[in-house]
Formats: structure tokens, C-alpha cells, sequence
């Protein structure tokens, strides 16, 4: 994806995020499967995906710069365990500001920084290919919590 396609899909993200409140409690709090994480704690896995790419990624994912894998599997799980400390409100205040924040720091860079290789681990990426992966990722947690609406 190009970096236009990517701030449009940041953009759509807002407006999605904004589109949950019509969910019931129930809903919120209800699984999307069983055994599987409730709209809830997905957007908090979302919303803290963003603060972590906001803080810790997105500074330093520049040409030839080495970054450190992360555990994602605790990450996910505490990630989906604060949704416990927040209401879904407060979740998704906090899901459109990480997003809003992230968009305009993305929209900031330039064109030519998009395509310059860093590493994540031993994996080679761009920052085009590094938030395509991104826009990905929201689909598929978006499909998710669609199912139960």
C-alpha cells in the first residue's frame, strides 16, 4: 500500500473506532467466539498497539536502523488485560487519539522516508510495508468484532 492508502485507511479507523458506541454492554463484553477476546479487549489490544508503535517503534524506524523484536504473545495478552482497567468509553477515547496521533506524525513524513529498510528483529521492512501490515491487522480485529454486531 502506498502512504495515501494508509492515511486513508488511519483516517477510516477514527471513523470505525467512533461506530462502536452503538454496541451494547453485552456486546462489548461478549466474546466474539469462544475462548476468543471480546470487542473490549480487542480494541485495547489495538489501542495499545498504537501507543507502542507511537513510543517505541515509529522514532526510531529509520534507514538501517536496528530494532528490537518484541514478545508479541505477553504483549497481546497484557494488552487485553488492561481492557480491564478502562470502561469501553474510555477504551475508545483512548483508541482514536493513539490513531489521530499516529496519522499525523505518518502524514509528516516525507514520501522518500517510506521506502527505507530497517529491521525488526532479522526481518527487513519499510515503513510502507510495516503499516500495510498495520492496515491488516485492523481488518482482521475489525472482521472480528463485525461478527457480533
Amino acid at each position: 500500500m502506498r502512504k495515501h492508502e494508509i492515511l486513508k485507511d488511519f483516517g477510516l479507523y477514527i471513523d470505525w473506532i467512533e461506530s462502536l458506541r452503538t454496541l451494547t454492554e453485552q456486546q462489548v463484553n461478549t466474546p466474539y467466539q469462544e475462548g476468543k477476546w471480546s470487542p473490549k479487549e480487542i480494541v485495547m489490544h489495538m489501542a495499545e498497539w498504537d501507543r507502542f508503535t507511537l513510543e517505541q517503534r515509529l522514532p526510531n524506524m529509520k534507514e538501517s536502523e536496528k530494532l528490537e523484536d518484541v514478545p508479541w504473545e505477553s504483549f497481546n495478552e497484557q494488552a487485553a488485560k488492561l481492557a480491564n482497567d478502562y470502561t469501553f468509553e474510555e477504551i475508545l477515547e483512548l483508541a482514536k487519539g493513539y490513531r489521530r496521533q499516529l496519522l499525523e506524525r505518518l502524514e509528516a513524513i516525507d514520501e522518500a522516508e517510506w521506502t527505507k529498510s530497517f529491521y525488526i528483529g532479522e526481518h527487513v521492512l519499510t515503513l510502507e510495508e510495516y503499516f500495510s501490515d498495520f492496515v491488516w491487522h485492523d481488518t482482521h480485529h475489525k472482521e472480528q468484532i463485525e461478527s457480533i454486531r
